[in-house]
């Protein structure tokens, strides 16, 4: 084969070489594109999702804490309403003097305390306008009535050897029932807003 036949045939087959070459080359370079398409839609995707998951979690605890305050103010409000009413109840402390049932739980309070001391000495303390009525009541007992500015209502009775001490005033008969009477007064007050 002539010289200039055998470069014209390697000349052809360099460009075949090439061309095969450059179509492997950009095959190659179509995959890697590809596969960082793939992956950078990948990682995206995990991205938004991890992204929207956190979103979603910030919100919830939002949510959470805000349905907490709001409860927690609820309480507050229904806390100091609750203690207006016990302000008011110790306010207008002697006007229950004049209950009838009051009269009786008075009587009914001295015949315990008559039982549960029997003949041992003690001092029953109570409002002035109540001095009286617990006076007729502990007659012919070892029970002494003094009439006391610190009792607006109910009595307070300590024994004089200090073993015992009975506190039924109304400030104390409060605090006592405050959680019960709390409780009953729930509904009624939320309804009054």
């Amino acid at each position: 084969m002539p010289l200039p036949d055998l470069l014209e045939a390697l000349g052809r087959s360099n460009e075949e070489e090439i061309a095969r070459l450059v179509a492997a080359a950009r095959s190659e370079a179509e995959g890697i594109r590809s596969a960082a398409r793939t992956e950078a839609q990948d990682r995206l995707g995990r991205l938004l999702s991890e992204e929207r998951a956190r979103f979603r979690q910030t919100g919830e605890r939002r949510k959470v804490a805000a349905r907490r305050e709001a409860a927690a103010r609820v309480l507050r409000a229904r806390a100091a309403l609750v203690d207006r009413v016990f302000d008011a109840a110790r306010a207008r402390a002697s006007a229950v003097l004049g209950w009838a049932d009051y009269g009786q739980w008075v009587e009914e309070v001295i015949r315990r305390l008559r039982e549960l001391l029997g003949d041992d000495a003690a001092t029953v303390r109570c409002a002035l306008a109540d001095v009286d009525r617990v006076t007729a009541r502990v007659a012919g007992s070892a029970l002494t009535v003094v009439p006391s500015p610190d009792v607006s209502a109910g009595l307070h009775c300590t024994a004089d050897d200090g073993r015992l001490t009975v506190d039924l005033t109304l400030p104390a008969r409060l605090l006592v029932e405050r959680p019960a009477l709390t409780i009953a007064l729930g509904p009624a007050l939320e309804a009054m807003g």
